[in-house]
């Protein structure tokens, strides 16, 4: 009966993005289904899923264009609750990556039609990768054009701004990389 009652979910996504376009159809439904079934919607748009990748839900994909092409999701990945991916340029995350809840990777910059675009704030956009086996904490912000190294850490609440070397421990606005220590600077007393 569970296997019936998922597979109805997934057409209702399906059957959404029909009727009322892919913005209010899938992105908005993410939301509503059960987490198995987050990486097999995401795969049927488009994105690069690996195998047992796991997606709480609700996950807000942003800036898809139609496609979730601009995603990869490598084996073994975990992507917690109220995650924002914005999918204007490319996302890799690695294989074993953990992304805890309400992360948020954004990879453009848009000021609209505000005068910061006069004052020197063009829109711009830039890929981001997270390499494998690197743990991203709670509500932190990875901007444009970041790349975080293989296995490194990023505290909660950071603001990434910069490129995190692989084993890196990184916490704070704006990360900073910290020296040797017990992991209280980073939450996890």
């Amino acid at each position: 009966m569970r296997a019936l009652l998922r597979e109805i979910e997934y057409l209702s996504v399906l059957f959404s993005r029909r009727v009322w376009g892919f913005e209010r159809g899938a992105c908005a439904r993410l939301g509503c289904v059960t987490s198995r079934l987050v990486p097999r919607i995401l795969r049927h748009y488009g994105a690069s899923v690996g195998d047992d990748v796991r997606v709480a839900s609700p996950l807000v994909v942003h800036n898809a264009e139609r496609t979730f092409a601009n995603l990869t999701l490598k084996d073994g990945t975990y992507i917690g609750r109220d995650c924002l991916i914005d999918l204007k340029q490319k996302i890799e995350i690695g294989a074993r990556v953990t992304l805890a809840m309400r992360v948020t990777i954004i990879t453009h910059m848009d000021v609209g039609r505000s005068s910061w675009s006069e004052r020197g704030y063009p829109a711009s956009s830039a890929p981001v990768t997270i390499g494998d086996d690197a743990y991203i904490g709670a509500g932190a912000i990875i901007l444009p054009g970041v790349r975080i190294g293989a296995g490194a850490l990023v505290g909660a609440a950071s603001l990434v701004r910069h490129d995190v070397p692989a084993g890196a421990r990184v916490a704070g606005v704006p990360a900073r990389e910290l020296g040797p220590g017990t992991g209280a600077e980073l939450g996890n007393s």
